[in-house]
């Protein structure tokens, strides 16, 4: 949408449009009024740099993240900003703070400071907050957001594979009893690792145990309090996969206050190798998310719809496992649950 259509609508010029939007005089009150409800009736958004009309571009790229006091975005952050200053574009990031509400005002003011292109790498969208930018004629380009993807470029993570590593891990081992710490219904991302794990667990003819998944908030007290309800089930399992690392550090605080050895009497595995996973005690055995290679698909998905050309659907990238201390066979677990019956 356009300056045009908006002066069409309140049947005035361009020029009576452009000086309402900058406060200008000259313009009468009947006529303001006007133009003010023609913008507020299609939604339209300022666009201080003309998009439709000018030749050069603002060499600014936005990019909205979830939550930037989660570890797990500030390397994504960083490789996408990295990838952008090599080119000589810079970002301006924000954070939803997992409220779709507020993704709505993220997109409004992006547009509003002229970005050339927007990255959403956020656990939630909403549909409706997207059209701003498309209104706008702003590049989009989405992360993990399956019931978009055939709207936008979307780079997608196949949570299976990791999770079926974990699996065929832990069954190397002689694990059969495993739990799994869940996200909140409301995070799209945190459904889909759900939905991998349980689906992993079923193609190795295990039973799915209501019991024995727990939902935490994607933080390390929400992993604690998830924790220490799966370690009230008789009988609990013996290994325990978390929907991310923050819920496995609190997984592993809850074993520890309950007198509960890792991995000897519980493995523990988590997800997306943050740093912190290598500097825990046991180091936690996790699943990698690519995030750099998120961060760099997405620059490129932005810079090709830049260049106006059609951007193909992606090919998913895929989490592996990466093992280090905090899981083992489930013998001790069965033998120490045995010494503590009464």
């Amino acid at each position: 949408m356009d300056i045009l259509q908006v002066a069409k609508r309140a049947n005035v010029s361009t020029a009576t449009v452009s000086r309402v939007l900058n406060d200008f005089p000259g313009v009468r009150e009947k006529t303001k009024a006007r133009v003010r409800r023609a913008i507020a009736e299609m939604n339209y958004i300022p666009n201080p740099n003309a998009r439709s009309l000018r030749v050069g571009r603002s060499r600014l790229f936005g990019l909205i993240v979830s939550d930037v006091n989660n570890p797990f975005f500030p390397e994504l952050i960083d490789a996408f900003e990295s990838l952008a200053a090599s080119q000589g574009i810079e970002v301006i990031f924000t954070h939803t703070n997992y409220d779709p509400a507020r993704l709505h005002s993220s997109i409004r003011r992006m547009v509003e400071r002229g970005v050339d292109a927007i990255a959403v790498m956020t656990s939630e969208v909403a549909p409706e907050a997207l059209q701003q930018a498309v209104r706008a004629g702003l590049p989009l380009v989405l992360m993990n957001q399956g019931d978009l993807g055939e709207k936008y470029p979307n780079v997608l993570v196949e949570y299976a594979t990791g999770f079926g590593e974990a699996l065929e891990h832990l069954l190397s081992m002689g694990h059969r009893d495993i739990g799994f710490i869940a996200g909140p219904k409301t995070l799209h991302s945190a459904q889909r690792r759900k939905e991998a794990f349980r689906s992993a667990l079923r193609a190795h003819g295990l039973t799915v145990r209501r019991e024995w998944i727990a939902t935490g908030d994607m933080r390390v007290e929400g992993g604690r309090s998830a924790m220490e309800e799966l370690l009230r089930c008789q009988p609990r399992p013996t290994a325990v996969l978390a929907s991310n690392d923050l819920m496995a550090v609190g997984a592993l605080q809850a074993a520890h206050e309950a007198h509960i050895r890792v991995p000897r009497e519980l493995s523990i595995i988590g997800f997306d190798d943050l740093p912190i996973a290598a500097m825990l005690h046991p180091a936690l055995s996790t699943i990698r998310h690519p995030r750099r290679e998120v961060a760099a698909r997405a620059f490129a998905c932005l810079q090709q719809a830049l260049r106006g050309e059609k951007v193909e659907r992606l090919e998913p990238l895929h989490p592996h496992l990466v093992l280090r201390h905090s899981t083992a066979g489930p013998g001790a677990t069965r033998s120490a649950a045995s010494r503590r019956r009464p």
